[in-house]
């Protein structure tokens, strides 16, 4: 979607063409009004503006002086040109400008829509151009290694990617593996002390064990492999015949291929390593499985010892329970809370719930960890704000601090989507009271600098990015900001005019216009007469 500066100071031009043309439909997503030169300077500080369309003559800086300026400082915004006069020096000076369009004035909407969307289609084709453009190729085929670390390790973080979008991802970055298809984790972790190793030296060690595993394998299988949050190497293995014929035997081949592995680390690289090698799954819905059965093994079984091996299949479970996924898996409810993501929060909970539902006899094992997961999810986002639990949940309180051992999965869900709509309820009311108390501050400021104000001014008074305060004055007041500062400064002065024996000159110096010209346009504009026309009729 592009972006479009209407800039004339025909307050009236610029509204009829700010409502008269299908913007949606040209592709423009918004269309930003300034009344001079300067005040389209000021927004495009703030404003990644695609085209601007602007008249020659102008009180002050000239449509031919403007678009010299943003040449110079935004050479990627087109420029078209509106004006009254046919004269060839503006022709010739517009188009010595790097101008795309010159418009005679009364220009149609029909006119100015065909010109529009020609500049678009041109723009489109520039920015098709420049990602098709050789060195941006070479870049991307050198990041390739590191897209696909970072793929997979995604994926062990418990992202979970739609089938399509994940088959487009494997697409995009090359890699070799299948989606629905059978593969196995090895888990490698390195037992070398290399605290106190440089970085440098440490990565290349790691990028030789990556190379020498995939060597290995080259033969018979794919292998993809990245480095986890704990440092353990992780390789994904899949066999490049895409039928298996006999998995039991291509589980002892990686086996082999793996112990192979683990013996040339040590001759060539004087590493010691342990590898655990997970059972068969399906890529990807079982890898976040696979990979917290590996790592339990070194918890439950390797421990300290060196230089081991093991696979997930020789350990025998006292009883069938498994870690909670979805519970886990990235975003968890703490990063979500975190920042507010409510809808995502409350998607994350009905997935818990579908999982919690299909947990059979140890849904309530699983609710007790729900349940605790929630209640430091909800204490820790109060606690942030400064808020006691009490201070939301009131009486509610006693029965979230209590541990009923008798709940099943329906007071529990109940219990969690309850709590849920309360404290979005607060997070909405307080974020009101916020915004509603950082309004009344930016009123008052610009009440109080009117002669000077700027939105810059107002930014830095209330500490926040000129940008959010554009669209939050535009969000609560339900008006932009240089409207808003129009009316008021043409309020003062018709309380001036009322009220004090001041020339017009004075009057526009103090309401901040320097120019008394173009404060008399304004004020025609907003009252349909001039200020000294105002005056005569009191």
């Amino acid at each position: 979607m592009y972006e479009i500066l209407i800039v004339d100071d025909h307050t009236h031009l610029v509204d009829s063409l700010a409502i008269g043309l299908p913007w949606e439909l040209m592709g423009v997503s918004n269309v930003y009004k300034a009344y001079s030169g300067e005040e389209a300077l000021e927004l495009l500080n703030y404003r990644s503006v695609d085209i601007v369309v602007t008249d020659i003559q102008m009180n002050g800086m000239t449509g031919l002086e403007l678009i010299a300026r943003i040449n110079e400082k935004w050479k990627n915004t087109k420029a078209v040109i509106l004006t009254g006069y046919d004269e060839f020096q503006y022709a010739k000076e517009a188009i010595q400008q790097q101008v795309c369009d010159y418009l005679l004035k009364p220009v149609s909407n029909e006119d100015l829509e065909k010109t529009l969307r020609h500049i678009i289609n041109k723009i489109t084709e520039e920015g098709n151009a420049l990602l098709n453009q050789q060195k941006f190729y070479y870049r991307f085929k050198e990041s390739l290694p590191k897209l696909r670390e970072m793929f997979l390790f995604d994926l062990l973080s418990g992202k979970n990617y739609p089938l399509s979008v994940l088959k487009d991802k494997i697409q995009l970055v090359e890699l070799p593996i299948q989606a629905e298809r059978e593969a196995i984790l090895l888990c490698m972790r390195v037992e070398e002390d290399n605290s106190n190793t440089d970085l440098y030296s440490l990565s290349l060690i790691e990028y030789a064990m990556f190379n020498i595993v995939e060597e290995v394998f080259s033969s018979q299988f794919h292998v993809i492999y990245c480095k986890d949050s704990y440092d353990y190497l992780i390789f994904l293995v899949q066999s490049k015949q895409i039928e298996q014929s006999d998995p039991d035997r291509s589980a002892v081949i990686i086996e082999d291929l793996a112990r192979l592995s683990q013996h040339q680390i040590k001759l060539y690289l004087k590493s010691k390593v342990s590898i655990v090698q997970s059972n068969w799954g399906e890529f990807p819905k079982d890898i976040l499985s696979m990979y917290h059965s590996a790592l339990s093994i070194y918890t439950d079984y390797i421990g300290y010892q060196t230089e081991s091996f093991f696979q997930v299949t020789q350990k025998k479970e006292a009883f069938d329970i498994r870690p909670f996924t979805e519970l886990y898996r990235s975003q968890t409810l703490m990063e979500l809370i975190e920042i507010e993501q409510w809808t995502a929060f409350e998607n994350k909970l009905s997935r818990i719930f579908d999982e919690l539902e299909g947990a059979g006899g140890g849904a309530r094992e699983y609710g007790v960890e729900i349940y605790v997961a929630l209640l430091q999810a909800y204490s820790y986002y109060l606690h942030k704000k400064g808020k006691r639990i009490f201070d939301v949940f009131g009486r509610d309180i006693e029965k979230m601090l209590k541990i009923d051992a008798s709940w099943s999965v329906e007071p529990l869900k109940e219990w969690a989507f309850g709590s849920y709509v309360q404290i979005k309820a607060y997070s909405d009311n307080y974020s009101d009271n916020i915004r509603s108390d950082l309004m009344q501050r930016i009123r008052r400021f610009i009440q109080g600098n009117i002669k000077e104000i700027t939105l810059q001014a107002v930014a830095d008074h209330v500490h926040l990015h000129p940008v959010y305060v554009s669209n939050l004055f535009k969000q609560e007041a339900g008006e932009n900001f240089s409207n808003y500062v129009l009316r008021l400064r043409m309020e003062k002065a018709v309380q001036l005019l009322k009220h004090k024996d001041l020339k017009i000159s004075q009057i526009a110096h103090e309401v901040g216009y320097q120019k008394p010209q173009y404060f008399i346009k304004l004020f025609k504009s907003q009252y349909g007469m001039t200020p000294q026309e105002f005056k005569n009729h009191l």
